[in-house]
């Protein structure tokens, strides 16, 4: 179940993120948002870097949870053995 939750968190996320960060330019507000920033590609991709790094940030951070949240299960269970004892 290990491998199974790290591929979700790791490759989950990244595809997730890359969907949002489409939106603007693929989504169907894609007109609004062409408009806004006058078809420049260059504002386009720093757009684009600024929220990849971002959501890098928060895929990671996400998958720490997730870890975190395994860690204290098993924490609470060796707690829970030696309370019994």
């Amino acid at each position: 179940m290990g491998i199974f939750d790290s591929m979700i968190t790791k490759y989950g996320a990244t595809m997730t993120a890359y969907f949002i960060l489409g939106l603007p330019v693929f989504g169907p507000n894609r007109e609004k948002y062409l408009l806004k920033v006058g078809g420049n590609s260059s504002v386009i991709t720093k757009d684009y870097i600024r929220n990849m790094s971002l959501l890098t940030n928060l895929s990671k951070a996400i998958g720490r949870l997730v870890v975190s949240y395994k860690d204290l299960q098993a924490l609470a269970g060796y707690t829970s053995l030696i309370t019994e004892t």
